[in-house]
């Protein structure tokens, strides 16, 4: 009888854990997706900015972006901060982190994505896109170059 209750205890520990392991494999599996869904689009606005492309890059940033800066700001920023690193060279994925708080945004869903890059007149520096899921899609929110 004793032996009957401990392994209906052992077998209940094991589906419990079992459980448990599905519950995290799942959001594991969510959270790759997500990460992948914001590189890619990360990745297609960089694009644009890589070819001089900016008036587009703007057309594909968040609508609460586009309402704060306009147009022809957009372009002179990006000729002053991006257009001097040159071409780019390579760029490799870093990581990526998951926010529900942007300082100076409301709470939303955001996910910075980090790129080592080096570009044609800067060897070694870091991109950072940061994104936020707007109507079905990810869109940039602010981007830097370290």
């Amino acid at each position: 009888m004793k032996r009957a209750f401990v392994f209906l205890i052992c077998l209940c520990l094991i589906l419990l854990t079992g459980c448990a392991m599905h519950s995290v494999s799942k959001v594991l599996a969510e959270k790759r997706v997500r990460e992948n869904e914001a590189r890619a689009a990360a990745l297609a606005w960089l694009h644009l900015v890589d070819a001089g492309d900016y008036a587009q890059a703007y057309e594909e940033e968040s609508a609460r972006l586009r309402a704060s800066t306009t147009e022809s700001q957009f372009l002179r920023s990006m000729e002053g901060r991006r257009a001097p690193f040159g071409r780019v060279l390579s760029r490799k994925f870093i990581g990526a982190a998951f926010t529900r708080k942007l300082t100076g945004s409301p709470d939303g869903r955001y996910e910075s994505i980090l790129f080592r890059t080096s570009f044609q007149h800067k060897a070694l520096a870091a991109e950072r896109v940061i994104l936020t899921h707007d109507s079905r899609q990810w869109r940039v929110v602010d981007y830097r170059v370290y």
